[in-house]
């Protein structure tokens, strides 16, 4: 049986040197690390040595695709890109939307390897004949719309863009990087991906090709999804009309919606920024990654502000969060227009957001004040919200602070600045409570990326008048943790996966798998490679200084219980947070420090059973 679903090609670009080469990869590697962000951290695990500074030219930058990529199997048209972040200092990897994984894959390269930096801005064009590095100085400046329009119409039919906009080129450290698509765009969002791409002088990368991707069993793989179609219609019922806003109101009726920065977790005027109410009176028309039948994606018609009239990309839930309900702001129009500036700058809505709120409370408790920092921030502001994202984007006035993100303002602002932070490692936390949700304090606490909700999941299948506790959380994350890495690795949007076959890795995505390659992988073949991929990342965080001390919560979830709502009193001590991280360290096999053991990775192949 003739089996291709994986190329075994890597493009790798040295931008100081102008240098382009190809390498590969066999069966034997593609079964151990899959693909996706298994590949990405085992090549900077390989090459990026545990010292370098992350704006530094030794730094990779690198985008993967993966076994699943371009095949029929829903939500396979997304890609992955991973760095060292110039954010936390740690291991970062982003799982994104759009046409540009399938345009990669169709070129016929697993990754795209970057590193090094050029003297001059440039793009890269990728083809099926390889790579080539092409004048870039007409495109910086110009936002992202402006440059995938642009480059796309000038690389001709098939291709598809991947760039930056001012703010990584101007060295916001949360910059991320927008990629193209026919219906909807993509965004490689969390820890300062597009920064990375901005400090090699690297504006955009296009891709096109026109290679198929060949499935061991395409006719037992189209039965199977027939099967399983009904099952992934029925969960997915309010996110397909809804999108992820759908998910606004339940979160806030459980009392675990992060507010005003974290001080409540509830927010009164939720029903003004929910998703029935952007599909009643704001949705224009529905968008899909390529080949969803999902559809989670729309359009809305921003009636007033910055861009009246426009039709622009609905704000995913994450950013109804963070440019809303962390700063108490119910202006769902400056959510519309924040959210637009935000992809057209390039800049993560979430670290923008939780940055936000935290200098307003800051400024509230006057440990920091208008005179030291050029202008006064505030919660329930929506219409000042989008002239801050356009400073910091171009990092004039309190832009420049702003550029920094929270954590580096804290040490600037000192007194008790810390308290009011909302990260982990760093890294703004996402929209799922770090401290009413037993499982995401612990799955904060461990990620490999910080204050992310994609390392490890957050389970709302639990009654909202049930408190699972801290107990059986260590199990189920280790599980969550390895399902997750699984998903990015092959890769599958993490809807298709929860919602089409299940919340952890399954007897049903284990048969995916296996029609498409052919591995005959066993159920605990696939578990073993997701605990494998997870323990690279930490090795690779552990190498560069990751330690027991750094697996910690904010101040509030860990020292103020929920003050009011159906979650009230709900909180994370230290002594919980310790005892779970002890079970979930010994669970793991790694030390009391946290550090994977010898012992562990020989079993897990990562380091000769010799050494």
């Amino acid at each position: 049986m003739e089996i291709s679903e994986h190329m075994g090609r890597i493009i790798k670009v040295n931008l100081s040197s102008g240098k382009i080469w190809e390498e590969s990869f066999d069966e034997n590697f593609a079964k151990m690390f899959l693909g996706g962000n298994g590949l990405a951290a085992k090549l900077i695990y390989d090459t990026v040595p545990c010292d370098t500074n992350p704006l530094a030219p030794e730094n990779a930058l690198v985008f993967t695709t993966g076994p699943l990529t371009n095949t029929p199997v829903w939500g396979s048209s997304r890609g992955h890109v991973a760095t060292i972040s110039p954010y936390t200092n740690f291991f970062a990897d982003s799982n994104y939307g759009g046409n540009f994984a399938v345009a990669q894959k169709r070129a016929g390269f697993d990754a795209i390897y970057i590193t090094g930096k050029s003297s001059k801005p440039v793009y890269l064009l990728v083809t099926e004949e390889g790579g080539e590095l092409k004048e870039g100085a007409d495109f910086w400046g110009c936002d992202t719309e402006e440059t995938i329009g642009a480059l796309e119409k000038r690389e001709g039919k098939g291709s598809v863009c991947a760039c930056i906009g001012p703010a990584a080129e101007n060295g916001v450290l949360f910059a991320n990087i927008i990629l193209g698509g026919s219906s909807r765009f993509g965004t490689a969002g969390r820890g300062g991906m597009g920064t990375v791409m901005g400090s090699k002088n690297l504006k955009a990368i296009v891709v096109k090709g026109e290679q198929k991707t060949k499935i061991a069993d395409p006719d037992g793989l189209r039965k199977f999804l027939k099967k399983q179609t009904p099952i992934l219609e029925e969960n997915t019922a309010a996110l397909s009309p809804q999108g992820t806003p759908s998910i606004l109101t339940l979160i806030n009726d459980r009392g675990l919606l992060c507010s005003r920065n974290n001080t409540r977790e509830t927010f009164a005027h939720a029903d003004e920024i929910s998703g029935a109410l952007i599909k009643e009176q704001y949705t224009k028309k529905n968008t899909a990654c390529f080949g969803c039948p999902v559809a989670c994606g729309k359009n809305v018609q921003v009636p007033t502000g910055t861009y009246a009239g426009e039709s622009v990309k609905m704000p995913e839930f994450e950013t109804l969060y963070a440019l809303g309900t962390m700063l108490d702001n119910h202006n769902i129009t400056s959510i519309f227009n924040g959210n637009h500036e935000c992809d057209l700058m390039g800049i993560d809505t979430i670290s923008m957001g939780v940055t936000l709120a935290f200098v307003a409370e800051c400024m509230e408790r006057e440990i920091i004040s208008t005179a030291e920092i050029g202008e006064h921030i505030a919660f329930d502001n929506g219409e000042a919200m989008v002239g801050l994202i356009q400073k910091t984007a171009l990092r004039e006035g309190v832009g420049k602070y702003l550029a920094l993100g929270s954590q580096r303002l804290a040490e600037k602002f000192g007194q008790k600045a810390y308290k009011y932070l909302y990260t982990c490692q760093g890294l703004e936390c996402a929209g799922h409570s770090a401290r009413g949700l037993r499982e995401m304090s612990l799955a904060y606490a461990t990620s490999t990326r910080g204050g992310s909700h994609q390392d490890g999941r957050p389970n709302y299948a639990i009654p909202k008048d049930i408190d699972p506790g801290f107990e059986p959380q260590p199990a189920y994350m280790i599980k969550s943790q390895a399902s997750c890495a699984v998903a990015d690795s092959l890769i599958m949007c993490r809807f298709t996966v929860e919602k089409g076959l299940g919340p952890l890795i399954s007897e049903e995505l284990l048969k995916i798998v296996n029609l498409v390659t052919g591995w005959e992988f066993s159920l605990e073949d696939l578990e073993k490679a997701g605990e494998r991929i997870y323990n690279l990342e930490r090795l690779i965080n552990v190498e560069r200084g990751r330690k027991r001390e750094d697996d910690t919560l904010p101040y509030r979830a860990m020292h103020e219980p929920i003050p009011d709502g159906p979650a009230a009193g709900r909180y994370c001590p230290q002594e919980e947070l310790d005892t779970m991280l002890d079970r979930y360290y010994a669970l793991r096999g790694w030390d009391r420090n946290g550090i994977p053991t010898k012992e562990k990775l020989a079993e897990l192949g990562l380091i000769d059973k010799a050494t």
